[in-house]
C-alpha cells in the first residue's frame, strides 16, 4: 500500500461537529492517526490510530440497531419476509456481548483495532457502568418493536408501490471542489416521491438540519429529484414518533455557505492547504469544556486529558 504523507481533504457533518467540539481531538482523529495502520508507523500515529477506533457502549448499541435495521430491510427486499422482534433482540445482544468480549483483551485489540471492538468504559474504567447496562437491556426490545412498527417500515411492508432505493451506502457529492460525505440510513421511492429515513435510537433532540439538508442536496443532484418531491423522516425509535421535514431550494444556498465557512475555518489550521498538511499539534487548542475530556478516546496521549482530575 502506497503511503501518502497527509490524508485526503474532505468534509462531512461529523467532521464539523468534531472540529467544533475540540480542535486537539480533531487533530488526533484526522491527522495524528494518519498512516497509523502501518505496523512500522511512528508511536504517536500508531497509538492515535488505535484510539481513533475506540467506541463506547451507547455508540455500539446505536450501531447494532442500525445494522439490524439494514439487515431487516435487506431481507424484506430480497425475500419478502421481515425479521421478527425476537430475532432482532437476539442479534443486538450478540453484538453487544461481542463488543464486551473483545474489550477484555487490550493487546489483541491493539493488534487489530479495526477488526476488534474496544469500549471506552472498559479501556479507561475497567468495567461497564451497571446503570448503562440495565438501561440498554430495557431499551433493546422496545426499539426492536418500535422499529418494526415504525411508519416507514409499515409503509414498505404494506404498500407494494414503495421501492427500496438506497440502504446504508456511503456517497460523496462535491461542494466548493471538496468531496462531502453523505450516508443515508435508507431511501424509498413511492411513485414520484422520494422518502429519506433517518433512524434515531436515543432521546428526541434537535435534528441536525445540516445533515438533513445535505441528504436533500445529494438526492437532488444524483437522482435529479425536485426538492418538492423529497420528504425526510426522522424516526425516533425510543419514543415511537416520526418527524417529517421538507427540503426547500432556498435552503441550499444557506447550506453551501455553512459548509464553505466550516471548510475555511478548518483550512486555517493547515500549513499547506493544497496538501492538507496540518500545522503543528500546538496550533490545535483543546476544548474549554473540561468535562468533555472524560469521554474522549485520546486520554492516553493528550496532555490536557486529565485536567478534570487535577481540578477536582
Amino acid at each position: 500500500m502506497q503511503r501518502k504523507l497527509y490524508p485526503e481533504w474532505s468534509w462531512s457533518p461529523s467532521r464539523h461537529v468534531l472540529f467544533e467540539e475540540c480542535r486537539r481531538k480533531y487533530y488526533y482523529h484526522y491527522y495524528a492517526s494518519h498512516n497509523g495502520w502501518f505496523r512500522d508507523a511512528p508511536p504517536l500515529a500508531r497509538q492515535a490510530y488505535q484510539l481513533k477506533q475506540m467506541t463506547n457502549l451507547h455508540l455500539v448499541f446505536g450501531e447494532a440497531m442500525h445494522k439490524m435495521a439494514e439487515a431487516t430491510l435487506m431481507q424484506m427486499h430480497q425475500s419478502g419476509r421481515m425479521m421478527d422482534a425476537e430475532d432482532i433482540v437476539r442479534r443486538v445482544r450478540n453484538l453487544l456481548n461481542q463488543a464486551y468480549t473483545d474489550s477484555l483483551d487490550v493487546e489483541a485489540w491493539k493488534e487489530l483495532p479495526k477488526q476488534r471492538t474496544m469500549l471506552h468504559e472498559m479501556y479507561y474504567g475497567g468495567q461497564l457502568p451497571t446503570r448503562t447496562i440495565e438501561m440498554i437491556k430495557t431499551r433493546i426490545p422496545i426499539l426492536a418493536d418500535r422499529f418494526l412498527n415504525s411508519r416507514s417500515v409499515q409503509q414498505y411492508r404494506e404498500d407494494s408501490d414503495v421501492r427500496l432505493m438506497e440502504l446504508e451506502r456511503l456517497n460523496t457529492i462535491e461542494v466548493a471542489s471538496t468531496n462531502v460525505f453523505v450516508k443515508l440510513d435508507v431511501m424509498f421511492r413511492h411513485h414520484d416521491h422520494y422518502i429519506i429515513v433517518d433512524w434515531k435510537t436515543g432521546q428526541e433532540d434537535e435534528r441536525n438540519k445540516t445533515q438533513l439538508r445535505l441528504y436533500g442536496l445529494y438526492v437532488h443532484r444524483v437522482y435529479g429529484v425536485p426538492y418538492e418531491k423529497l420528504d425526510i423522516r426522522t424516526e425516533y425509535l425510543l419514543s415511537g414518533s416520526c418527524v417529517e421535514d421538507a427540503v426547500y431550494e432556498e435552503e441550499m444556498e444557506e447550506l453551501e455557505r455553512h459548509v464553505v465557512d466550516s471548510m475555511l475555518l478548518m483550512r486555517d489550521y493547515l500549513e499547506e492547504p493544497l496538501r492538507n498538511q496540518p500545522m503543528s499539534i500546538d496550533a490545535f487548542e483543546p476544548t474549554d469544556e473540561v468535562k468533555r475530556c472524560r469521554r474522549c478516546p485520546y486520554l492516553d496521549i493528550c496532555e490536557y486529558g486529565r485536567r478534570e482530575e487535577a481540578v477536582s
